[in-house]
């Protein structure tokens, strides 16, 4: 039985909300790897909807703006293993990733392959763990795309 969070001590209620956090983390991987599945696999008989955002809204309660989001973003990953397992492996959020995936899908017309797979590169390692920041990764492109 779970103890009631009125009744945890603050060092109990700091470790747990890290733990669930992390599990959040991970149950949202999981959800976009779910959907780049229904995405390739279930038809749109099955589905009831033209794409898997419009069931995905109609069957839980994400907005439609975030399951397009979700979609766009099972979409991406596939042509990324680089940072989509950096999301499975929960050491990068999913707004960390999303940024990274629109660079990578959208790299400056000058960068070279090689250029693009080192950015990239760079990028997963600053929005990899506890430290990471948006801000620092929003320069990051903005410099590469300058």
């Amino acid at each position: 039985m779970t103890t009631a969070i009125w009744q945890l001590s603050e060092a109990e209620l700091l470790a747990e909300s890290a733990v669930v956090s992390h599990q959040i983390q991970l149950l949202e991987a999981r959800r976009i790897a779910l959907v780049a599945e229904i995405d390739t696999r279930v038809s749109r008989e099955k589905l009831g909807f033209p794409g898997p955002a419009g069931w995905l809204t109609s069957t839980t309660l994400l907005s439609p703006s975030k399951a397009t989001k979700i979609v766009a973003l099972a979409r991406g990953l596939k042509n990324f293993p680089d940072i989509a397992d950096a999301v499975n492996a929960g050491v990068m959020s999913v707004d960390h990733a999303a940024l990274i995936l629109t660079f990578a899908e959208t790299p400056p017309k000058n960068l070279p392959q090689k250029g693009q797979d080192i950015a990239r590169k760079a990028m997963i390692a600053a929005a990899t763990g506890p430290d990471a920041r948006t801000g620092r990764i929003r320069e990051a492109i903005t410099n590469l795309n300058d």
